[in-house]
């Protein structure tokens, strides 16, 4: 059955917005696909907060859409093997809450062992196979594109790796956030558990969430980060509104033939001292990038770089350097974007590709990275870091184009998220 596209389009972003601008409208290459249209809107979700709804979006959302109202959410809010593999996982982890004397024990009781992550992957495919209402969903999946690398998997393969990823982005907030074990980049992105932290983990885990089978080992996953204070990844939520809001609505009525390039993308450098706000690397980046502003190479600033540096500070490299753009070189607020999330340079990179598709930029335009020499000559090379760390290289193309400054086309994979980052997925 195929339906309006537009129609479908509508439908998804009226669901969607109430968090963040979905980028379904921005995408042309899937609306010929024979996808239903979603007959009803986000469930009331009263056992999660708006802001941990936003957590759910950017890290888990297969079962952002499994919240929806609708058939596949009854349908897997019934189905007899989810059921039981819920109930086996509810009875240990009830044992562990009642014996465990620290966070650690209760992290290892929650984590989904290889059989549980089987099965339950065996039963999304069987479902996928035989129901209607499930294969459509998977097609909806495709539409909004948090997957993409997956995207040419049939579909049967292409549920099994989404769940298998949802997953393991759970399990990794279970060791990281309660088992305390290090992350990639321990010196910023580390538990801050503490033993008096116990009766609070327990309290989030004894809340009787209902529903489907993946409800109470999402809530652990989500107490586990409130617990450690990490809600790195819904700040400044949505990225259209707030700061970005005069970008935005600037970016309709942007002539992109007159620019050689999209945007020009300053690495964020956070200062290693706590209470600095703004690094002097920062400045100086933020300063050859005015000089190609003025120079019209691109008619948007994109400042990039989170709470980083020093551990849990209270600045936004991003913030703070369109802070500096606007104040002490007088860029107007239309022409700087804020991409307040990354944490390291692959993810730069990565979540200025997303604003550009957000930002409805042309996707044959390049963007322009300006920055220091050493970073520039390291993002020259930094490929092989992009597939370790998150799986996939984000771009089409990069090249250096000299000693400050590097060209790159988007590639529509940078939506993929990542479950081993729950700061910045």
């Amino acid at each position: 059955m195929k339906l309006n596209r537009k129609i479908f389009a509508s439908g998804l972003v009226t669901g969607l917005l109430a968090t963040t601008m979905t980028f379904a409208q921005h995408k042309s290459k899937h609306y010929h696909k024979p996808v239903a249209k979603p007959k009803t809107t986000l469930s009331a979700g009263l056992s999660f907060t708006a802001t941990q709804q936003i957590q759910i979006r950017k890290s888990f959302y297969f079962l952002y859409m499994l919240e929806r109202k609708g058939e596949p959410h009854d349908i897997v809010q019934k189905d007899a093997v989810f059921n039981t593999v819920a109930a086996e996982r509810a009875t240990r982890l009830q044992s562990a809450l009642s014996s465990c004397k620290d966070a650690a024990c209760i992290g290892q009781a929650l984590e989904w062992t290889p059989g549980e992550i089987s099965r339950v992957g065996d039963e999304l495919v069987r479902l996928v196979n035989t129901n209607s209402d499930m294969t459509e969903m998977v097609q909806r999946l495709k539409v909004v594109n948090r997957y993409p690398v997956y995207d040419a998997y049939h579909d049967t393969a292409y549920i099994r790796q989404v769940w298998t990823d949802v997953v393991a982005g759970m399990n990794h907030i279970y060791a990281v956030y309660l088992q305390g074990e290090s992350p990639r980049y321990a010196a910023i992105d580390s538990a801050s558990l503490q033993p008096a932290d116990l009766p609070k983990i327990k309290a989030g885990l004894q809340r009787n969430v209902g529903g489907a089978f993946y409800r109470q080992s999402l809530q652990a996953a989500l107490t586990a980060l409130d617990v450690n204070g990490r809600d790195e990844a819904t700040r400044y939520e949505p990225l259209y509104a707030g700061s970005n809001a005069a970008a935005f609505k600037r970016a309709r009525l942007v002539y992109w033939n007159a620019y050689k390039y999209s945007v020009i993308l300053v690495p964020g450098a956070g200062p290693g001292k706590k209470g600095q706000s703004l690094d002097s690397t920062g400045v100086y980046r933020c300063k050859l990038a005015v000089e190609a502003y003025n120079n019209k190479l691109a008619p948007y600033i994109v400042v990039s770089g989170g709470h980083v540096h020093p551990y849990k500070t209270p600045y936004c490299e991003a913030v703070e350097m369109k802070k500096y753009l606007m104040t002490k070189l007088d860029i107007p607020d239309s022409a700087i974007i804020i991409e307040p999330h990354a944490r390291h340079t692959t993810t730069n990179i990565r979540n200025t590709e997303r604003l550009m598709y957000l930002f409805n930029m042309p996707p044959s335009k390049p963007g322009l990275i300006i920055t220091d020499p050493m970073q520039s000559l390291m993002i020259e090379k930094m490929a092989a870091r992009f597939v370790k760390e998150i799986g996939y290289v984000p771009y089409k193309e990069m090249e250096r184009v000299d000693n400050t400054t590097n060209r790159f086309l988007p590639d529509e994979k940078a939506w993929q998220e990542d479950p081993n980052d729950p700061l910045d997925p």
